[in-house]
């Protein structure tokens, strides 16, 4: 399980925990009005959250108990600064268990109990949505931390969930929401609102062909004076530190040639014998000695062909609306993804002895194809 993976289902819920903080016949924006009057008075939360996604990369199910308490302090986008704690008590993917992240607001921990390593930084080295289980789990923490002001709202009733009176809200993202997330209008999620309490119970998102996602809280408390105490940490002995900046350091591309790249690498580096009219290599870099990154350019076309031992490329989601398509290249299944609308271009992805190929771009399927086929 990687760094990513880790970092987004804890921040998922660090996102529904802020969120916390969306009877008679309300209308959307009363609902709406009562969800941000909860959160801007909720000081600390406390609430146990289980998280499920389905995509066509991954699968994956796991509960977090999570704690928020804000520190009174905002960044420079104006966002509140809050303390955080999350720790997954139960995973699908047992390296998941146990993990845990802590942040006093400044600085972060993230403990992995099956590597027994500590990643640490300042709140600023990890970019905010890094990294993700699922294209579902990502597009989900987008929406939920750009708040209720970035989606339509619609009352569709009201529903119990677990006993509870719930509203039931219909969300769409909004036009420019959509344009910013790259979501083409094909993402909707409901929410399941507490009439009582106006907190979010219950998410689901469907981002047809990224996958589904669903995120249910299973008890919520807010405002209980939660001790400062619950978001420090220190490393457990014997293990392993790491600071995410020279995580970062370690993995950034070196400059190099093709011949120096083939002498550092452990495998067979090829190379397009037959290249798109007009392009030619522009650059080659180097990411320590699993992984080669060939960028190609010419005129309105430019793309890349990355090869590494290492588990590259999942990461890189299909943009909403594209289509997929699994086929046969140089007698490997390969998986082809080919953009629509303002997201034109293509990425092709296949592994051959136990390198990881991918060619992505602005060129199209066809054109990635030949070039696959001609690597030597």
């Amino acid at each position: 399980m990687s760094l990513r993976s880790l970092w987004l289902g804890l921040s998922l819920v660090s996102a529904l925990l802020l969120a916390a903080c969306g009877a008679t016949q309300y209308s959307a924006e009363q609902i709406v009005q009562r969800m941000e009057a909860t959160r801007a008075a909720t000081n600390d939360a406390h609430a146990t959250v289980a998280i499920d996604f389905t995509s066509d990369q991954q699968n994956g199910t796991f509960v977090v108990e999570g704690w928020m308490k804000k520190t009174g302090r905002t960044d420079e986008a104006g966002q509140s600064i809050s303390k955080l704690r999350a720790l997954v008590q139960s995973a699908s993917k047992p390296e998941m268990q146990g993990t845990l992240l802590v942040s006093d607001g400044d600085i972060f921990w993230l403990y992995s109990p099956s590597k027994n390593q500590v990643v640490t930084g300042s709140r600023a080295d990890l970019p905010r949505g890094v990294g993700a289980a699922g294209p579902t789990t990502q597009v989900l923490q987008d929406m939920l931390t750009r708040g209720m002001s970035a989606l339509n709202v619609e009352v569709q009733g009201e529903e119990p969930v677990a006993g509870v009176n719930t509203w039931k809200l219909k969300l769409t993202p909004k036009a420019d929401t959509q344009q910013q997330l790259q979501l083409d209008g094909i993402v909707q999620a409901t929410m399941w609102v507490d009439e009582a309490r106006a907190l979010p119970l219950k998410l689901a998102i469907d981002a047809k062909d990224m996958g589904k996602g669903n995120v249910e809280v299973r008890s919520i408390e807010t405002n209980t004076g939660l001790a400062d105490d619950l978001f420090t940490f220190t490393p457990p002995p014997g293990a392993t530190v790491v600071d995410v900046a020279d995580i970062a350091a370690q993995a950034a591309p070196q400059a190099a040639t093709l011949d120096e790249a083939r002498a550092k690498v452990t495998f067979t580096l090829l190379a397009p014998g037959d290249l798109p009219q007009g392009t030619a290599l522009s650059e080659v870099q180097l990411v320590g000695d699993k992984t080669v990154i060939q960028n190609y350019s010419g005129g309105t076309l430019s793309f890349s062909l990355v090869q590494s031992t290492q588990d590259v490329g999942r990461d890189r989601q299909p943009p909403a609306g594209s289509q997929v398509q699994q086929i046969s290249v140089r007698g490997q299944q390969a998986t082809l993804i080919t953009g629509s609308g303002s997201e034109q271009g293509s990425l092709l992805r296949w592994e051959e002895n136990g390198v990881r190929v991918i060619i992505a771009g602005t060129l199209s399927g066809d054109a990635a194809r030949t070039v696959a086929e001609s690597l030597r």
